[in-house]
């Protein structure tokens, strides 16, 4: 039986953003091409996940370790899921190894969506859905090449009023270093290649 206590609904009517307040879809926004982000309205309802269906939904990231995998209807494919907890609170001791590694994880199956020309919904379970808003970020960051400032007006413009937590926003700031000076090797071997090619 799908979960159904007040403290679900309640989370996933918080979750709605006034604009977007349907009955065929109650918490769902469009972050980029082939990819969502969503509250826990998807996991405790059937019309919840056959809202998912209809925006073409292939592949599910959960960024929660309470709820439960969207339900697939009758007749329908399963949805390709997989669960990668990020907490918001998380303790930055050890430099957040873990919550850097769920964001890695979560990213590359975004990313696998993607490759198999599916869409994404990354799931979350906290007004806002600020674990989920993180992982969209870094997806962004690390397989779109956006800058940290550029993937979160990319999450404002959704229109989901993700608050990230200072840890949260330290983790993808520390990720945005860490991308950028990852791909400076390789800039400088592209501009010695192209160097030599002139001479």
């Amino acid at each position: 039986a799908l979960p159904a206590s007040p403290r679900y609904l309640e989370a996933a009517l918080l979750l709605r953003p006034p604009e977007s307040r349907s009955q065929r879809d109650p918490a769902l926004s469009k972050v980029g091409e082939g990819l969502y982000l969503g509250g826990p309205a998807a996991c405790v309802s059937w019309e919840g996940a056959q809202a998912l269906l209809e925006s073409g939904v292939t592949h599910v990231v959960n960024a929660t370790l309470q709820l439960q995998h969207p339900p697939v209807p009758a007749g329908e494919p399963a949805f390709v899921a997989v669960r990668c907890a990020v907490e918001a609170g998380a303790s930055p001791a050890g430099g957040g190894a873990a919550v850097t590694a769920a964001l890695e994880e979560a990213a590359a199956a975004i990313a696998k969506s993607k490759s198999e020309g599916g869409r994404a919904v990354v799931l979350c379970d906290t007004p806002g859905g600020a674990s989920a808003g993180a992982i969209a970020a870094y997806y962004l960051m690390r397989h779109c090449g956006f800058p940290l400032r550029r993937a979160l007006d990319a999450l404002a413009a959704a229109k989901r009023g993700q608050l990230l937590s200072a840890s949260l926003l330290q983790r993808l700031a520390e990720a945005e270093a860490r991308l950028a000076a990852a791909a400076e090797p390789e800039d400088k071997m592209k501009s010695r290649e192209a160097d030599g090619e002139a001479g």
